[in-house]
């Protein structure tokens, strides 16, 4: 299940959001790649680039979290890292037995899903402390 962008996801900071955009697009793109069986190549493509846009957004956001004084720039820290172990954990699945439905089920759980839910709670949260 795709989860598609929306008002309810936007931050407010102009830079973000579209990064925002990106990582929900690439995230997209890699179930949509394991749901119509792509071969294992285009499938790491979709992977590495997934990997390299979310390691610039964290380190960008963390990084506008802590000039800001955000309060909750450790939280945000913290769950950016889970989001990265479980990709970590996923990439491995991936390289060592390829895509499968179940595969495919935890992308949408514990990255799509999640990401949705850490915008709306804590992203948005950035805003504030920059105004």
């Amino acid at each position: 299940m795709a989860l598609t962008w929306n008002a309810s996801l936007e931050t407010g900071i102009p830079d973000i959001d579209a990064q925002h955009k990106q990582l929900i697009d690439k995230m997209n793109e890699l179930i949509k790649a394991i749901q119509s069986n792509q071969d294992q190549a285009t499938i790491q493509r979709i992977v590495s680039s997934l990997s390299s846009i979310a390691n610039l957004h964290f380190g960008y956001e963390e990084t506008c979290m802590n000039r800001y004084r955000c309060p909750i720039a450790e939280k945000n820290k913290m769950l950016h890292s889970l989001f990265t172990r479980n990709f970590s954990e996923i990439r491995r699945e991936l390289l060592l037995s390829g895509s499968s439905p179940e595969l495919k089920t935890r992308i949408e759980k514990d990255l799509l899903d999640w990401f949705g839910t850490h915008i709306k709670g804590i992203d948005t949260q950035l805003k504030s402390c920059m105004d």
